[in-house]
Parts: structure tokens; sequence; C-alpha cells
């Protein structure tokens, strides 16, 4: 007998007591899931500023079989919870064959838009546009020394690059003080505009337009639970920040979200140095894994001593919103299959830039 998928949609606060504790359950069966990105705070602090917030519960055979929490855009596109702030996502499930498809089909949208999606599970790879991307890890659980050694023997040249900065700033005369759980609301204030400015600079879309990205930070700062938590490190030099870094931990992971570094102090490479001595600290404190993301950075190949797959794509049904989607898209494969040379990739940065700006803006 083919198994009989149900969904109800329903907001944060809706969900139960008997729910939540499954998906606490579903999260410790499946250490793919231990990053922050899956604990059901995180859905909670996007409720709270976002309305379009939904969790998408699904049964099988009458029997709860996972969770889905997305954003439910008033254009008919539903996207991974978070938006802009979400580089993983995925169902909370202890059965990862689950059917994507199937459990959307009374969602009752038109197009549930994914990126930065778990390989391992087929629900995704099944709908993705591609082969998986490599997400970055620096793998803690033998140990920092052990993994600085790893990376070592991967990257011999980059590491003694590395080790020969860690050396510098610590014969440096001058007063260095590392702060891994920095509480000063002012340091956040200073990283987000510090990121704002590197946005501006690069023409990157600045993400902190938008008041609840702002307010989610904030609030995410002040959240302190055993599995949830907002974490701020700032490197220091003579009372003024050099480098500083927001991110977000369960017990076992920590995302590396918000990196910057101060360009009067460039030469020191500062933000590798908080970066490592953030993988020795907390590595004592219980974390076994930083995740760094998607993206092809110098910085992650040296530091990142495991990975996992990621997934982009699309699952649809017939609608107004998935036509205007199917449009642009078939514009985008027209122009790479023209000899346009670097302008045939235009049409395609365009939508992806047009998508994030719309989930920048719940749109």
């Amino acid at each position: 007998m083919v198994p009989s998928l149900s969904t109800d949609i329903i907001t944060a606060d809706q969900l139960t007591d008997r729910q939540r504790a499954a998906w606490n359950a579903m999260r410790d069966s499946n250490f793919a899931l231990a990053s922050p990105y899956f604990a059901p705070e995180f859905t909670d602090i996007m409720a709270m500023h976002r309305a379009d917030t939904r969790i998408l519960v699904v049964s099988r055979n009458g029997t709860l079989a996972g969770f889905l929490p997305l954003h439910l855009s008033r254009s008919g596109v539903a996207r991974p919870i978070g938006g802009p702030l979400g580089d993983h996502h995925g169902f909370i499930t202890d059965q990862p064959e689950l059917d994507l498809e199937a459990a959307l089909v009374s969602a009752g949208f038109g197009v549930f838009a994914f990126h930065g999606a778990l390989a391992d599970q087929t629900a995704f790879l099944k709908h993705c546009d591609g082969p998986p991307e490599i997400s970055w890890v620096s793998d803690l659980t033998r140990g920092y020394d052990s993994f600085m050694a790893e990376c070592a023997a991967a990257d011999a040249k980059a590491m003694r690059n590395i080790r020969a900065r860690l050396r510098k700033l610590d014969k440096l005369d001058a007063d260095v003080v590392f702060r891994i759980d920095d509480r000063r609301p002012e340091a956040l204030q200073a990283l987000v505009e510090a990121k704002r400015e590197q946005y501006r600079r690069t023409r990157a879309l600045d993400i902190f337009v938008a008041p609840w990205v702002q307010a989610a930070i904030l609030d995410l700062f002040d959240t302190r639970e055993p599995e949830f938590s907002g974490l701020l490190s700032t490197l220091e030099i003579d009372g003024q920040l050099a480098a500083a870094h927001f991110g977000m931990r369960s017990q076992t992971v920590l995302h590396y979200w918000f990196p910057v570094f101060w360009p009067d102090h460039a030469n020191l490479g500062p933000g590798l140095s908080l970066y490592c001595e953030m993988a020795r600290t907390l590595s004592e404190d219980g974390l076994t894994q930083i995740h760094m993301g998607p993206g092809d950075y110098d910085f992650k190949r040296r530091l990142g001593n495991a990975g996992f797959g990621v997934v982009s794509g699309q699952v649809h049904r017939p609608s107004v919103t998935q036509a205007v989607v199917a449009l642009g898209r078939g514009l985008d494969r027209m122009a790479q299959a023209l000899p346009l040379g670097r302008a045939s990739a235009w049409p395609g940065k365009a939508i992806r830039r047009i998508d994030k700006w719309a989930s920048v803006h719940a749109l």
C-alpha cells in the first residue's frame, strides 16, 4: 500500500507541546538536523517578526512524520524559513525519504522555491536544479589541535600563513582582547554598521534594510537557551574593534553567519584569528562543528575539513505564480544557450537578485 500523506499548515503559536516535543525528538535522532536553523526556536523568532511564517505539519497514515517551516508570501511563492537569513533548510523528520511534492499538494501555493536544502533528504534532491553544492564545515569532533592538523595536511602553505598571523598577533605590542561571548549591544551595532558598509562597497544586497531582519538579529542576540542562542564574538586591539562575528549556535553546532573586520587591522588577519580563537574556545564548550555554508571562498576551503551537500530548486503546481516563474526560468535557459558570452548569465543573475530582494521584503 502506498503511504498516504496529509498536511496541515499552522502558525508557530499553534504548535502544540506534543508537536514541539516530537520536533525536538526528530532533531535528536539525526545529527544532520543539529544546526540551530532546525531548532523550533529559530522558527519562533522568525514568526515574531514575519507574519508570513508557517509550519507545514506532515502526517503519514495518520502518524506525525515531519515539519517544514517556511514563509508563505503574498505573491504565492513559498520560501525557506528565515528568508535571506536562511542558509540551510529541510524537513525536520526522521524519515528523509518524505515526498515533498505530495506533502505540498494541498498547501495552497503555486511555487516552493528552496535553497540550501539538505541533499541527503531525497525530497529535495529529486527536485533540485543541479548537482549538490558542498556546504563547508570545520569539524572539531577530535578537538581543536586535530582540526588544525587536518587543515594543515590538506593545505600546508595556507595553514602556515594562518599560523604566522596568529603568532604575529600574539607578539603584538598592544592590548589584544578576544571576547567569544560578547554581550555588549554597542559591539553588535558596530558589526551591523560595518556589514552594511561592506554591502554598499561591494554593491551586494543590503539585507539589513528590512526592519524585520534587524529586529530578528536583536532577538537572537538576547536569546540564551541550551539548544539555541545568538553568539557575538569580537577581537579588540588597544580598545578598538578589529574583527567581529555574529552567529547562532545549538549545543554542538555554530552557524558562521556575519563576519566583519576593520581595514585598519587588515594586515594582521583579524578575521581568521578570531575564527581560530572561536574554534579553540568553543570546542572546549561542547561544540563539535562550525557550519560555514556553501560558496567557493578561500577561507572556507582552508578551514573546511568536512562538509555536506545542499541543493536548490523548485516544487510547483499549475498556477499563475508558477507560470510567471517558469517564464523567467525559460528566459534564463534560452540566454545560456545563445552565444552571448558573459551576457548569457545576466538573466539568471537578475532573476536570483529579484528573488532575494523579494525574500528580504517578504513579497
